[in-house]
Order: structure tokens, then C-alpha cells, then sequence
């Protein structure tokens, strides 16, 4: 076989599997879309927005303390009981969390367990399976808990959107962010200490203005629509300058996966994070497995009561950092290495204003389809 043959076969099976996995990306989009049309009714803003008891409980809601919402379904207790145990005794965290319970089994399990938590119940029936992301389930999420969102500004109460996926070093409430940059409509937390603005999206504060309602509108009217992640999109809705106003929390305050395995992509390598979010697991049992093999697992054999001293040496190892926390033994997932491979691409097409205006405004609406791999 000749060198021009092989560069051939060569070229046609990369052209094959490129064309193959984007094939395969846009079913998987089309098969998520109809499930969120199939059940968008469930996550409906004007349904909740006119249901009495989900009206009653959100009225209740300080107008000047922000909230700390968690949501949550049966698949994910673990990783609720686990941050619950974390954050036990910091204070006034467990005073203004709310729990979204989606589901009646997590609703029960949280009423026996935590009966002081304020909970607000709001049943869907198509989020009762666990969900991964880029699924239609995960993409429903997306739109219920953009639509939350706007039923909280609706009544004029601001809050903290939060995922228990999360090791508290020290309580978020104590950062001042609340009193900080007080002229932004939204505060997010970041993907990456680079010069960029891409929002991770687990962590934000939105405060109830004009702005931020219009913000959320068209977020929940845009992934109703289109198969993206919130994250990028919300990203590309903050470059839109005419929206709304977006402030940043420091990447070394709130950081995730990156942190323990990539810790010379910080500025400063000696900056120790107040929260260490797990994410990057595109399957929740792998996350939750990852923390408890690295020892960020608080809760007893039993399954309900604290480990308080867990607590305790948890602090202590993330300030040491590696000479504590062993992580040799953990590989980087499959998907933490794709995610990485990503945020490296995006980290560079954010030197330059010609390829930000051209991540921010083509590719970050359509992330999905151009993260062909997941």
C-alpha cells in the first residue's frame, strides 16, 4: 500500500468519525428537546408563580437575606445529607437554606431527618429518575431552575442559587459577597481563573431587578428552546451589555475539580478555596464516590447523623493540601479529561477579542453540539 493510499484511509476515517460523533450529538440534542417540550408544563414560571402553597412559602422569604436554595430529587439525599453535615454549624446556613424537594420521596426522608429545614415541595414527574448531563432530563433542569429563578425575583426576594455537590472550608454567607459590587444585577461564581467569563453556574446571587427578571425570562424562554447548557448560555446573556449587569465571584473563592488535580493553573498556588465544588462527573454517583475516596464524607454508617470530627480534619486537610489529600489513586474521569480538553480551548480563544466575540456569540449558545464527545 502506497503513503498516498494510507494518507487517504487516514483522512476518510477521521472525516467519518468527525462526522459520526456530530451526527450522534444532534440526535441526542433532538431526543433531549422533545423531552423537555413533552414536560415543560411540569416546571412551568407561570404555574408556580399561581400556586397557593408555592406562593405562600416564597412570600415568607426575607426581602434583604438571600436564601440559600438547594434542589432536590431522591437520587441525590447522599450529597444533600453530606453538605447538610458540612455546613451543620456555620452559622445562619441552615437557617436560610431551602430545600427543593421534587419528589415525594425526598420530601419524606428530609421531613424525618431534618424537620427544622424549610422546604418547599413542588413535585415533576419527569425529573423522578437520576439524570446526566446533556440528557433531556438534565436539560429540564436546566429550565426549572432558570424558572425558579424567576419566580423568586417575581416577589422581589433575592437569593443564592447553590448545589450540594460542594465542601464548605468556611461559610459563603461570611464572604461579604452579599455587600459586594452592588450595582450587579446577577453574581456568579467562574469555570476558570483565566482572563474569561465563562460562568460555572452552580453558584450565584441574583438580586430582584429589573434587569435580573429580564435575564431569567429570556434564559427559561431560550432553553425551552435550544439545546444548551446554562452555563455557556447565561455566559453569552451576560456579554449581551443591555440585559443585564454581571458580577464575578473569584475563581479561588469558589473553585471546583480543577483545583486538586491542575493546582498550577491558579495565579497563586498557595491560595486555599473557602468552597471546592465536585463537579465534572457527568454521572452524580461519581462525584459523590470521588468525596468520599478523598475523605470529604460526613455522614455516619447509619446514614442520617453527622461525623462531626470528619468535618474537622476535612478543614485541616484542605489546608495542607496535597500532604493530606491523597489523590494518586483517583484517576481524572473520562469526562473530567474531556471538560479539561474544553476549558483549555476556551481559555485561549478568550486572548483575543476577535475569537471571545466569536466563543460568546456562536459557539457558547450551541456548546452542546460542539462538545462532541460527551
Amino acid at each position: 500500500m502506497t503513503s498516498k493510499s494510507i494518507h487517504f484511509i487516514f483522512k476518510t476515517s477521521i472525516l467519518t468519525i468527525l462526522i459520526a460523533l456530530i451526527s450522534r450529538k444532534i440526535y441526542i440534542g433532538i431526543i433531549a428537546m422533545d423531552y423537555v417540550s413533552k414536560c415543560q408544563n411540569e416546571v412551568a414560571f407561570e404555574a408556580m408563580i399561581n400556586d397557593e402553597n408555592f406562593v405562600k412559602t416564597v412570600e415568607s422569604f426575607s426581602d434583604t437575606e438571600p436564601k440559600l436554595i438547594v434542589i432536590q430529587n431522591q437520587h441525590a439525599l447522599n450529597m444533600t445529607f453530606n453538605w447538610l453535615c458540612n455546613t451543620q454549624n456555620m452559622r445562619g446556613v441552615h437557617e436560610r437554606t431551602v430545600i427543593i424537594t421534587i419528589d415525594e420521596a425526598s420530601k419524606t426522608k428530609l421531613d424525618n431527618v431534618w424537620p427544622q429545614l424549610t422546604k418547599l415541595h413542588w413535585p415533576i414527574e419527569c425529573l423522578k429518575d437520576p439524570f446526566n448531563y446533556g440528557d433531556g432530563r438534565y436539560q429540564l433542569f436546566y429550565l426549572f431552575r432558570s424558572n425558579l429563578a424567576r419566580t423568586f425575583l417575581e416577589f422581589d426576594k433575592p437569593f443564592w442559587m447553590i448545589q450540594q455537590d460542594t465542601f464548605w472550608r468556611e461559610s459563603l454567607l461570611a464572604q461579604n459577597i452579599e455587600t459586594s459590587d452592588p450595582s450587579a444585577d446577577i453574581i456568579f461564581d467562574r469555570a476558570a481563573e483565566s482572563n474569561g467569563n465563562l460562568i460555572a453556574g452552580g453558584y450565584y446571587l441574583a438580586r430582584p431587578t429589573c434587569s435580573s427578571k429580564a435575564f431569567f425570562k429570556q434564559l427559561s424562554t431560550d432553553l425551552a428552546e435550544f439545546y444548551a447548557p446554562d452555563n455557556t448560555y447565561m455566559t453569552m446573556l451576560c456579554a449581551n451589555k443591555g440585559l443585564a449587569k454581571c458580577g464575578q465571584i473569584p475563581f479561588s473563592m469558589i473553585t471546583n475539580w480543577i483545583w486538586l488535580y491542575e493546582p498550577n493553573r491558579f495565579a497563586n498556588v498557595k491560595d486555599v478555596p473557602l468552597l471546592i465544588q465536585f463537579d465534572g462527573d457527568t454521572k452524580l454517583g461519581g462525584k459523590l464516590g470521588k468525596m468520599k475516596s478523598l475523605g470529604f464524607y460526613f455522614v455516619n454508617s447509619d446514614g442520617k447523623t453527622c461525623n462531626s470530627s470528619a468535618v474537622e480534619v476535612s478543614q485541616s486537610s484542605v489546608l495542607s493540601r496535597h500532604e493530606n489529600i491523597d489523590i494518586k489513586d483517583i484517576p481524572l474521569s473520562y469526562s473530567h479529561i474531556q471538560f479539561g480538553v474544553y476549558q483549555w480551548f476556551i481559555d485561549q480563544f478568550y486572548k483575543s477579542s476577535i475569537t471571545k466575540g466569536f466563543l460568546e456569540k456562536i459557539i457558547f449558545p450551541y456548546a452542546h453540539y460542539f462538545m462532541i464527545t460527551l
